[in-house]
């Protein structure tokens, strides 16, 4: 069956511990945890974690740092009418490229904030949010019987939540990742 197929990809791959098809309970349970996040000062919206619970199916994967970097930023600072204001740095690349860049600053070694256009009116105030996209993750994409497949990450309490229920210990160099698909229609 083409999960299975899926399963035995993604633990092939460098730097997985184990994958494993997600619970319903589980499904449930993250969709409470990560909720939370969502009436902070800056709220958090785990939209790659949300996005991955309503495919039809979703593993769970658990990694190390040698699994490969993500092709896109997983967390972005955007305004509610989508403004980018800051973005993370996933590469040394995209670090290179923003380093001498004057309309930017450095928060960390992987996140910078976008200056703002002097020209705009600092009058209006616009709420601003993180959000944690959906991620693409390509080495799925040569299974013909499934589409829409995306990952994201939970936040650090769903981590904890995931790695209790499946038996992995709460260690930082270990990270819970989603990849949600559904079947392509015949």
């Amino acid at each position: 069956m083409f999960v299975d197929d899926a399963v035995n990809i993604v633990k092939c791959l460098k730097g997985v511990l184990g994958v494993q098809l997600l619970s319903k309970d589980a499904k449930g349970a993250l969709l409470k945890i990560e909720s939370f996040h969502e009436d902070d000062f800056i709220p958090v919206i785990n939209e790659g974690l949300n996005k991955c619970l309503k495919r039809e199916f979703c593993l769970v994967m658990f990694k190390t740092a040698e699994f490969r970097i993500p092709p896109e930023p997983t967390v972005i600072l955007k305004t509610d009418t989508g403004k980018i204001l800051g973005r993370e740095l996933i590469s040394n690349e995209d670090k290179e490229n923003y380093s001498n860049r004057n309309d930017v600053i450095f928060l960390s070694n992987n996140f910078i904030l976008f200056k703002p256009e002097k020209s705009k009116n600092r009058d209006v105030i616009e709420k601003q949010q993180f959000i944690l996209p959906p991620i693409p993750f390509p080495e799925l994409d040569e299974l013909g019987e499934i589409t829409d497949i995306i990952s994201g990450t939970p936040s650090t309490m769903g981590d904890e939540y995931i790695k209790n229920i499946y038996g992995y210990p709460e260690d930082p160099k270990i990270a819970t990742v989603l990849i949600g698909f559904s079947k392509k229609e015949d």
